[in-house]
């Protein structure tokens, strides 16, 4: 098999990706623009654009969706706050079903904040992530574990994908 027929039968492929979906984002600073903040008189990062993608999972789910897989979605758990907004669209805008996400108070969305110098084009200032350290709850793993179990027969093939900040990892599948 050649790989434009390789790539003509993952047109027809139900892809889940299961796992630590993140939001990434791309800020695009502008150093002429560290003035002091009139605030605190603290130098500023003068961001001038922001490109949002979904990462870790999501990263996954958007290669899929770029080979030309006829169905990828994601399953995880993200945060009721503006991050898990930019998430889903981030998702949905690459045709990724964001429906099986479980949307929680009891966590933040995670989210990778990588800062690129206009001038240099180089990620030279330290990343602002907004992370949760802690497990999940065992509420919202019996509802990830209930989802996938929900649905695993809908998908040809299911990925687990796990770069979460937690000692147990993503899930603990016992």
């Amino acid at each position: 098999m050649n790989a434009a027929a390789i790539l003509e039968a993952f047109r027809g492929l139900r892809v889940l990706v299961a796992g630590d979906v993140c939001l990434d984002r791309w800020c695009r600073y502008d150093p002429s623009e560290g003035l002091p903040s009139r605030e605190t008189g603290l130098p500023r990062v003068g961001v001038v654009s922001t490109e949002v993608t979904a990462g870790a999972a999501g990263t996954i789910a958007n290669n899929l969706a770029a080979l030309g897989a006829g169905r990828v979605a994601v399953l995880g758990v993200v945060g009721e706050d503006g991050f898990g907004w930019e998430l889903d669209r981030a998702l949905r805008g690459r045709g990724i079903s964001a429906e099986l996400l479980i949307r929680s108070a009891e966590v933040p969305t995670f989210t990778y904040t990588k800062l690129i110098n206009i001038a240099t084009e180089e990620e030279d200032l330290p990343r602002i992530d907004f992370i949760h350290t802690r497990e999940i709850s065992s509420e919202l793993e019996t509802r990830v574990v209930d989802s996938l179990n929900r649905v695993a027969d809908d998908f040809d093939v299911v990925i687990v994908s796990d770069q979460a900040e937690t000692a147990a990892g993503w899930l603990r599948l016992e």
